[in-house]
């Protein structure tokens, strides 16, 4: 996972430029205030006010989701330093996803999702996307009050969360980091991770059968090849590939060349997909001398050792950490099975 040097430049355009996450250009934010058991919203201050919990707030203090907001959880999984996360979506009446390039969904005007983190039971911290009336998406991240009373905008984030394994809330600035990297901004709710059998509530089964998508898919989207290679392109997929390594120009690592998305129409076997190409057996960027020596690659067949992709997943805290931020946990779980699938490639794949 080679650090881009060209995307940063247009991640500090897009933020000098107002796109993404600028949440003081909202006109609709001015307070909240405590009724009996309940909230009166007078802006979007408070996160009973942006209609996870019913329209102002109805449903706060039991905590209750309206019908109209449906849970879902993608199939494949983002690592959040073992947190816990609840994912919701409201889709106006009436309106149908545009997906009419399958790895590039676009949401109607009045779309929201809901993304909720909690640590050993307790809520923490919940992201918030809405795509306003002017086509632009608004998102911004709510802290939970330790006994959960309360769950106020949190814009310039906070580091080390108490009572957590050093969880970050992202700053607004953060968010365009990874979400500047899909073509309208979203992505957890996108195709392959939807489709994936693990997938419950509103899987991309279910969004055909209700007619919420403009084009049904016109292949089955099953990651391919043996569970361990299934399970390693799914997972570099959702954490590297959706937001970072893809070929959006706003997607910070799309000029390194290493594209780990999995694109809907190179699901035919393991070898055509963008992972393989980019991947195994291709020289890396980021060279680990001191440590293999030579010339290394990011996936070296047979030799996890000396596969840099795995290096970088090893490491935090410096410039070497992939992914670069949202994480200062290793995901171990997912190091050993990357390193049984690297071990399991023929030496022959290298280049």
């Amino acid at each position: 996972m080679s650090t881009p040097r060209t995307g940063a430049f247009f991640l500090i355009l897009a933020v000098l430029s107002g796109w993404g996450c600028n949440r003081k250009s909202s006109p609709e934010v001015s307070g909240w205030s405590a009724t009996d058991g309940g909230i009166r919203c007078e802006g979007l201050q408070h996160l009973a006010c942006t209609g996870l919990y019913g329209e102002g707030g109805t449903g706060w203090a039991t905590k209750t989701v309206p019908p109209e907001v449906r849970p879902f959880t993608p199939g494949l999984q983002l690592w959040s330093d073992g947190l816990d996360k609840s994912r919701f979506i409201f889709l106006p009446p009436g309106t149908r996803v545009d997906t009419s390039r399958m790895d590039e969904w676009r949401f109607p005007v009045g779309t929201k999702l809901w993304k909720e983190f909690s640590w050993k039971g307790r809520r923490i911290e919940t992201r918030f996307l809405w795509k306003r009336p002017n086509g632009t998406w608004l998102r911004t991240t709510y802290r939970w009050s330790k006994d959960e009373r309360t769950a106020l905008e949190l814009p310039d984030g906070e580091q080390r969360v108490p009572g957590t394994n050093d969880w970050d809330i992202p700053s607004q600035a953060d968010c365009l980091t990874c979400h500047g990297g899909r073509a309208d901004g979203v992505l957890g709710f996108e195709a392959v991770a939807l489709a994936h059998p693990d997938a419950r509530g509103l899987t991309l089964e279910r969004l055909v059968q209700e007619g919420l998508l403009t084009h049904a898919p016109t292949q089955a989207l099953r990651v391919p090849g043996t569970p361990v290679e299934a399970e390693a392109l799914g997972y570099l997929h959702m954490n590297c590939g959706v937001s970072c390594h893809n070929v959006n120009l706003h997607a910070l690592g799309s000029t390194s060349g290493l594209h780990l998305r999995l694109e809907a129409g190179e699901l035919g076997a393991v070898t055509q997909t963008d992972t393989w190409h980019t991947a195994v057996g291709v020289k890396s960027l980021f060279q680990t001398s001191g440590l293999f020596g030579g010339e290394s690659k990011r996936l070296t067949p047979g030799d996890a050792k000396h596969s840099t992709l795995l290096h970088r997943m090893a490491r935090r805290g410096d410039a070497a950490q992939m992914p670069p931020l949202g994480t200062r946990v290793v995901d171990e779980r997912a190091m050993a099975l990357l390193q049984r699938w690297i071990e399991a490639m023929p030496a022959r794949a290298g280049r």
